[in-house]
């Protein structure tokens, strides 16, 4: 059952607590992924509350990834977590997961995730410049890319593992660079799909830097991932 609103355009991005709370207050999240209509920004709100409602999916917990010294570390929140919470999120998957472990999905280039209580729950708003994906679980389907963008993930986790300043590239750059890099990647991989080449043409154009520092990720990528692997047994 897919029990996901789906908005018709992204909310102004100062939405505060209160109103995200006002338009969950029948939902346990709701998500826009920022595409096919938008090229972001993408965004999630999750309504956390202490008792489930047993009316829709109800998300006890948001994982997340973070960066502490050069290095991702897997972070989360619960209605427990001492609020108001700030953070910086980096690239990967976050998940939201329900009292039974249920949970849904989604891919993210990065963005910022704050928290605080608002009506009798803990809000928690991630909001990206760029595209949040969603990659099925409980009570979704799967975006339009996010089976493309799960695979490079992959790829990215691969070359991490091998080359240390490379998974320190990838923590410094900025989520619009990580989303040019992906986006140059699907280009020089099928240069057919019409989607992509305006993806590309609007960030040459609207994002310059972004651009190059994302080309310039994927140059690390490609090295990186020829990196012979050290270290286990010997």
């Amino acid at each position: 059952m897919i029990d996901t609103p789906v908005p018709m355009f992204p909310p102004s991005t100062d939405l505060g607590p209160e109103a995200a709370a006002e338009l969950l207050a029948d939902w346990g999240f709701i998500a826009h992924s920022g595409l096919p209509d938008h090229p972001g920004p993408g965004y999630l709100m999750v309504a956390l509350r202490q008792q489930p409602t047993l009316a829709h999916y109800d998300p006890e917990t948001v994982e997340f990834w973070i960066t502490k010294g050069e290095r991702g570390v897997l972070a989360s929140i619960d209605h427990l977590t001492p609020m108001p919470f700030e953070t910086e999120i980096s690239w990967g998957t976050v998940r939201i997961v329900d009292r039974l472990r249920k949970a849904n999905e989604f891919l993210t280039f990065g963005g910022a995730l704050t928290a605080s209580r608002a009506e009798g729950a803990t809000v928690a708003i991630l909001l990206s410049p760029t595209p949040l994906l969603c990659r099925g679980g409980q009570s979704q389907g799967w975006d339009a890319g996010s089976r493309e963008l799960a695979a490079w993930f992959g790829r990215l986790w691969g070359a991490a593992g091998n080359a240390r300043g490379f998974e320190a590239s990838l923590a410094a750059a900025e989520p619009l660079a990580r989303y040019a890099a992906f986006i140059a990647d699907l280009c020089a991989r099928d240069e057919r799909s019409r989607w992509h080449s305006w993806e590309q043409g609007r960030l040459r154009r609207d994002h310059p830097t972004a651009w190059m520092a994302g080309l310039a990720l994927r140059n690390e990528l490609a090295v990186a991932a020829q990196v012979p692997q050290t270290g286990g047994p010997s």
